[in-house]
């Protein structure tokens, strides 16, 4: 069960309603300073047509919505959807469903965007009508915001769909999305681990379809430490499936190559790591 927090949505049968450009997407099962910091990023934007769809899962989502409500309430651009589901796929689709935007721009609860991030983004699919899937470079910042490392990504749709056969060459929290186009390829369908991987080997089975990352740093992405092994193994066993399934479905032997590589690093992972 889900339900929209109406406080915080303005009604789209309001005669004055502006229908936004983009879309904030941004899912949390906490609300803590980091969340609040990550909020405020979003609204602190120099591109001003858009609004924040917060989606409060998992068993404290009333309390998280009411959270949000304490620190924005007065703000219409922010609207609030719970679930008791406590599951980021099933979150993602959620959002997706009820996103009033063309363009949706990802974004994690624990990191921060520039005040430009956007302002950058719709400028590029704007001028990019063929790119629907749209990254930046990215700051490891850690708990304290301090930044530790820029990580530089390929830029042209041809280098980022080479990569996608290693590994994943978009920072999720760092997308904008053409919500037509992957709601078309059915949205998010990942298990636990690497939701934006499979959503971006469905996407590149069209070759209409292209990737792009922009070359300056658009958000800062907190390092919360060293995953865990079993979170490792699921995620190479996530990517692995998607590789694979490209594979059969006749995309090419390349695929099948590397979901057998990404299973031997499963494996490696399994009894090594």
């Amino acid at each position: 069960m889900t339900t929209e927090d109406r406080d915080t949505a303005q009604p789209v049968n309001n005669p004055l309603f502006v229908p936004p450009e983009v879309s904030w997407l941004l899912c949390t099962h906490v609300a803590n300073d980091q969340l609040r910091l990550a909020l405020q990023s979003c609204l602190d934007q120099t591109f001003p047509n858009f609004e924040l769809l917060v989606v409060a899962n998992g068993p404290d989502a009333k309390e998280i919505a009411a959270r949000v409500r304490k620190w924005y309430g007065d703000d219409a651009r922010i609207r609030v959807l719970t679930t008791e589901i406590k599951h980021l796929t099933f979150s993602l689709s959620l959002g997706l469903h009820h996103s009033r935007a063309p363009l949706v721009a990802r974004m994690d609860g624990d990191d921060i965007c520039t005040p430009d991030r956007l302002e950058r983004q719709v400028a590029f699919m704007r001028a990019n009508q063929d790119v629907v899937v749209l990254g930046s470079a990215y700051e490891l910042i850690d708990a304290k915001g301090t930044p530790l490392k820029t990580v530089l990504l390929p830029c042209a749709d041809s280098d980022i769909r080479r990569a996608l056969l290693r590994g994943n060459p978009l920072c999720h929290p760092s997308v904008m999305l053409r919500r037509a186009s992957v709601m078309a390829a059915g949205g998010y369908l990942g298990g636990i681990y690497a939701q934006d991987y499979d959503l971006w080997t469905r996407l590149a089975m069209d070759p209409a379809n292209r990737f792009g990352n922009l070359s300056e740093v658009c958000i800062g992405y907190r390092v919360a430490g060293v995953g865990t092994a079993r979170k490792a193994r699921g995620a190479y066993a996530s990517v692995a499936a998607s590789q694979f399934r490209n594979f059969v479905q006749g995309e090419g032997i390349v695929w099948g190559g590397a979901a057998l590589l990404s299973a031997m690093k499963w494996v490696f992972r399994r009894f090594c790591g």
